[in-house]
């Protein structure tokens, strides 16, 4: 969205995404588990007065940046790479026809091109498809020619006349029925040539949906990996006249892959085992391979020592991440960063002469600046993995410190229900298209908006729990080792199956689905939180919401419209007090003469709202005598 000063003709130019979150579009699991991904959204526009528009005109483009040095095989820096390529490319030729976009560049067979070579590869693409179709028609017509024809003439070739693009078609202005639209004007209109067509948009409020199924492979957001980054952006186009400056509004949108709720990384557990000969031996478990960001992450620490005189110190933790790119020009050489390392506080010890148990929490980085969710995009552009590398110190019988190191291989990925997940804002450039953080480097954006009567919970995102929920809400069956150990229901016993959970103490029995408590009035309802009804929202963050169900305001009106239009009222009703001055010249005199006598006074004793009265008289009939 713009300001006023700069496009003088429009109130309000905006690009809406329709999504749950705002500017990002989830899919929920990967290539394999999805069909296509849907992007819908729509172009408002608010006018100030009547406006001639050429065409509207939309894009949607994802954009691969590489940025690192090539070390040659001794080590030594070879030279900086430098990359700016197009991954995908969808365009909306006019919203003003059609909401329907045409996808370009980026389908499943294909890779990536230089930012700069786009528009010659697309016209080169078209021109192979057009020669393909015109072989395929010559290779019909030939099968089908007749066989038995003696002679052969060569074709003539007959030069056209040029005419003036002027004089062979003339253009044509279609106007808009009323002021302000919601959706397409002309869905039915298919213009040939659209430059020479133009449309009349009155004063008032537009709104023009776009929409889109890109393939099931598109990769996802990488924003601030130091290497390398692929982002996406809505750019779109008022065109106008030939001699008049267009308007444009661009957008910065996310593209974010989470876990599908059936994969294997949220109920594989992790586990590594090692042995200090003569020493100790120690494994490291976590119940999950999957650690959403902002979340933490179960770690338990089990030692069994094989000498005497030792005793355990302190454990830390952290994340590896390795990560590389794939360009035109070659592949990265793999880069490693240590991120996060944290000292483990011991929140569960158990100290046996046998063996060992400690138990504790690592919290993982909230924010994309610090970590990279673990990705492999297509065709291999960028590759990020992770590890959490846990180091256990060890006091020996003599005093000094031996440090033992157990790497457990996870899956990073962002929750929209867990964590609260910050990441760099980015603007557009408007005078050449380029990602910028300016004019403030140090703002973020939250990925996934909640409520703010519904914040993340700290104990709710580190249980074991956390996340069935999204199995439970794609109707997924339960988990085999999340119930092993339930107990199972005597059918002999005379007791319910609810007494012989009492019975036998589970503390949850009350917790079930009939034994939910009830209110007086027979319902459950949820208490209502003043706080945050009564709460009154910033003005920045009003304006920067996204919600459909708002429109833009209407224009304020200066002193001079005011004037003008009161002066169209006055005028209005002296013509209208006119007129019903000579309908009752025409009148006759005694239909004059009722209009102007007044009513007549109710008499004594009845009520002053009474408008008429009627005495009934009924005829009464005298019984005969006995």
């Amino acid at each position: 969205m713009f300001k006023n000063s700069q496009h003088k003709d429009l109130s309000y130019f905006d690009i809406r995404l329709k999504s749950e979150h705002k500017n990002t579009i989830l899919v929920k699991g990967s290539e394999f588990d999805v069909d296509s991904v849907p992007v819908t959204g729509s172009v408002k526009i608010s006018t100030k007065e009547d406006l001639h528009v050429r065409r509207v005109k939309l894009q949607l483009i994802g954009e691969y940046q590489a940025e690192y040095y090539e070390r040659m095989s001794n080590g030594q820096v070879a030279g900086q790479v430098t990359e700016r390529n197009c991954v995908l490319k969808v365009q909306w030729p006019n919203l003003l026809t059609s909401s329907e976009g045409e996808l370009q560049y980026g389908d499943y067979g294909d890779s990536m091109v230089k930012m700069s070579k786009l528009d010659s590869h697309l016209k080169k693409s078209s021109r192979e498809n057009s020669v393909t179709s015109l072989s395929q028609l010559d290779k019909n017509a030939s099968n089908t020619s007749l066989a038995d024809t003696p002679t052969k003439k060569r074709p003539s070739y007959s030069r056209a006349k040029s005419q003036g693009m002027l004089t062979s078609v003339k253009p044509t202005l279609f106007t808009i029925p009323k002021s302000g639209v919601d959706g397409t004007p002309y869905p039915s209109k298919t213009t040939g040539k659209s430059d020479l067509h133009s449309f009349l948009l009155p004063q008032g409020n537009y709104s023009m949906p776009f929409s889109i199924m890109l393939p099931a492979n598109v990769s996802e957001s990488v924003d601030c990996l130091p290497i390398a980054k692929l982002r996406y952006k809505l750019v779109c186009t008022v065109e106008r006249g030939r001699l008049e400056k267009a308007y444009s509004a661009a957008k910065h949108v996310r593209i974010v892959r989470t876990l599908h709720p059936h994969s294997v990384n949220l109920t594989d557990s992790i586990e590594y085992g090692n042995t200090w000969p003569g020493k100790v031996e120690f494994s490291v478990s976590s119940p999950r391979k999957a650690l959403a960001l902002g979340t933490k992450m179960p770690i338990k620490l089990t030692i069994v020592p094989l000498v005497k005189g030792l005793s355990f110190k302190s454990m830390y933790a952290e994340v590896v991440q390795h990560n590389g790119t794939k360009g035109i020009t070659g592949e990265s050489p793999q880069f490693e960063a240590i991120i996060n390392r944290q000292k483990l506080a011991n929140e569960y010890t158990h100290f046996d002469e046998d063996h060992w148990v400690v138990k504790s929490h690592y919290r993982l980085p909230s924010s994309l600046k610090d970590v990279t969710q673990t990705c492999t995009l297509k065709n291999g552009i960028i590759t990020v993995k992770h590890r959490v590398r846990v180091s256990i110190h060890i006091k020996n019988a003599d005093g000094h410190v031996s440090e033992l190191r157990a790497n457990l291989p996870v899956h990073v990925f962002m929750s929209p229900k867990y964590g609260t997940i910050t990441t760099r804002h980015y603007e557009i450039d408007q005078h050449h298209g380029l990602f910028t953080t300016a004019p403030d480097p140090d703002r973020e954006d939250t990925v996934f908006h909640r409520k703010e009567s519904q914040p993340p919970s700290e104990d709710e995102s580190s249980s074991e729990d956390s996340y069935a929920a999204d199995r439970e809400e794609d109707n997924a069956p339960p988990v085999y080792q999340q119930h092993m150990f339930d107990m199972v229901y005597d059918q002999s016993s005379p007791r319910s199956p609810l007494e012989q959970l009492r019975v036998n103490g589970v503390k949850n029995a009350l917790e079930g689905y009939f034994d939910i408590p009830l209110s007086k009035s027979g319902t459950s309802s949820p208490p209502l939180d003043l706080n945050v009804l009564s709460k009154v929202p910033s003005y920045e963050k009003a304006l920067d919401d996204d919600s459909e169900g708002e429109e833009p305001a209407p224009n304020y009106i200066n002193d001079d419209d005011l004037s003008r239009a009161f002066g169209s009222l006055n005028a209005k009703l002296s013509e209208r007090s006119a007129s019903m001055s000579d309908i009752q010249l025409n009148f006759p005199r005694k239909m004059k003469a009722a209009l102007t006598t007044p009513p007549p006074r109710s008499p004594e004793g009845a009520s002053p709202n009474t408008k008429h009265q009627f005495r009934l008289r009924f005829s009464h009939k005298h019984k005969p005598s006995r």
